[in-house]
């Protein structure tokens, strides 16, 4: 027995021994004061396709340095790209989490080393940017700006963009189509990069592109069951949860698919008949784009009804399934607007709100309301929390004001409304506000305050606000869209809002076209991944 310990002793120690290297070609004569190991700077680096990256490693001799023999080989996913110490390297591979190596050889000894560094490698497209939609020359036009964040010094750093117009005909060598409507970045539940429904009704009709590098994936027309395409199909919104897609037509029908897997970006088929509740088909015309995958449902304001109602999603079995919100009935005060029937109330406009940072659960709904009777305006907030296989959603009654709009809403100007997230980091209170646009004119709300609403941001005569986006993290930033192709970055800090900072962070000299929707592109998280 004792015998066989000390066997098993040596046997470990010699595998340890060679631990730090390999292929020793038969010298046992090896000195183990050889060693060579071999760092960098960081874990790990980032880059694009095309760029050239330059790697320096640092090697650490046990002896003297000076006195050795040494060749080096390089190489990615099996792949050898250099023969030199230090690296310079043209990235032709996308990927992440995937380890460049060198190997150092002693070539007295014949020894390698060995010594690696993670690559995050993307496509030039695969960072956050904003992504525009615009019509140019009766043509759909898909543009990227890409934003970079530097370290200044400043609280929350310096932004650069970099506009490439028309990044759809650019990587994919034909039109995108026409008659654009809008863009959705939606997600697999594998990970990755989130994909882009862009939707529109002319020419090939609405198309899925790579998160990655903006490559036609799939056509909306070729989804549909056996072909079979609804009457008059024109679709003006999508909705796409874990295991349910809807598409929303002109007018108002919403069309589903469940999913085959919630790992792939696209899976099952579109059905031509339109989703019903209580034997009547749902007028979905007026869903609430909102982070859906802790909620497991998407909010939906029913008008033919005048309520708010939920689409599940669960889970596969029960995705689609449209239900009421219960409401504890005490909760309502005498002047709020039921959800189940608002009344009087017209909704002009419904967005959401993060209620706290990082927590999963309750998540607020903020409408802008007029009444029909007296015209007068009011804001509606409720928080809803999650679905679970017990019970429906449950939604809470939180306030409704009234506020003055009046020298906003006119009747004849453009206006564009939207509600930002209100992310709460450490000191920084966030962004409760409430957007409103005016022709060239951008008004701020803020909803916590609750003062009366102020002009932020005076553009140039002529222009007419026609798309605004605040799904920038943090909702620190806003992207501005024009009819008449100007683009523009404001900043919604608190500093910037009380005046302690310009407002303007950036403004295009590019003309993208008529733009009708913005989407800040995440890639992931944010609350939009699961």
């Amino acid at each position: 027995m004792v015998m066989k310990i000390r066997y098993i002793l040596l046997l470990i120690i010699t595998v340890l021994g060679v631990s730090s290297c390999y292929d020793d070609k038969g010298n046992y004569s090896y000195d183990p004061k050889n060693d060579i190991k071999i760092t960098f700077d960081a874990s790990y680096f980032e880059a694009i396709l095309g760029e050239k990256i330059k790697l320096t490693p640092r090697l650490t001799f046990a002896i003297d340095s000076n006195d050795v023999d040494l060749s080096y080989k390089w190489t990615f996913l099996g792949k050898e790209i250099s023969d030199q110490r230090n690296l310079e390297w043209v990235v032709d591979t996308v990927t992440s989490n995937h380890n460049v190596y060198l190997n150092v050889t002693d070539n007295r000894t014949g020894v390698t080393f060995s010594g690696g560094i993670s690559a995050m490698l993307s496509s030039a497209y695969a960072k956050e940017a904003w992504v525009v939609l615009a019509k140019q020359n009766g043509k759909s036009v898909l543009s990227y700006i890409r934003e970079t964040q530097e370290d200044d010094g400043s609280e929350y750093g310096k932004f650069t963009y970099t506009d490439i117009p028309d990044i759809y005909q650019l990587v994919n060598g034909e039109e995108l189509g026409t008659e654009p409507v809008r863009v959705l970045e939606h997600f697999a539940a594998r990970g990755g990069i989130g994909h882009f429904w862009v939707l529109q009704n002319g020419g090939q009709g609405c198309v899925d592109l790579s998160g990655e590098d903006f490559t036609k994936d799939i056509l909306l027309n070729d989804i549909f069951l056996d072909g079979n395409l609804p009457v008059d199909f024109k679709p003006i919104d999508m909705i796409d949860m874990k295991w349910l897609t809807c598409v929303v037509n002109h007018d108002g029908k919403v069309y589903t698919r469940k999913k085959l897997t919630n790992q792939l970006y696209n899976s099952g088929y579109f059905i031509d008949r339109p989703l019903e509740f209580e034997n009547e088909e749902v007028d979905g015309s007026r869903m609430v784009l909102a982070p859906f995958s802790d909620l497991n449902y998407t909010v939906m304001y029913d008008k033919v009804h005048n309520r708010f109602l939920a689409i599940a999603d669960l889970k596969k079995e029960t995705a689609g399934k449209v239900v009421k919100f219960t409401v504890d009935e005490s909760g309502y005060a005498p002047d709020f607007a039921r959800l189940d029937n608002l009344g009087n109330m017209e909704v002009l406009h419904t967005g959401y709100y993060e209620v706290k940072e990082g927590e999963s659960g309750d998540q607020g709904y903020y409408s802008i309301l007029r009444d029909r009777t007296t015209g007068n305006y009011y804001t509606h907030d409720f928080r809803v929390n999650a679905m679970s296989e017990s019970s429906n959603p449950s939604a809470f009654p939180v306030l409704q004001c009234q506020i003055d709009l009046n020298q906003v809403i006119n009747g004849t100007s453009k206006n564009v409304f939207n509600v930002l997230r209100s992310w709460v980091y450490g000191d920084d209170f966030g962004t409760p506000y409430v957007l409103i646009s005016k022709d060239n004119e951008l008004w701020l709300y803020d909803r916590d305050a609750k003062m009366p609403v102020e002009k932020y941001y005076e553009f140039p005569q002529g222009q007419i606000i026609t798309a605004i986006d605040s799904e920038s993290v943090g909702s620190r930033r806003v992207a501005i869209g024009m009819q008449s192709g100007e683009f523009y970055v404001l900043d919604l800090t608190r500093k910037a809002v009380n005046g302690q900072k310009e407002k303007l962070i950036y403004a295009s000299t590019h003309n993208f076209g008529e733009i009708v929707h913005i989407r800040y592109k995440v890639c992931s998280g944010n609350g939009w991944g699961y």
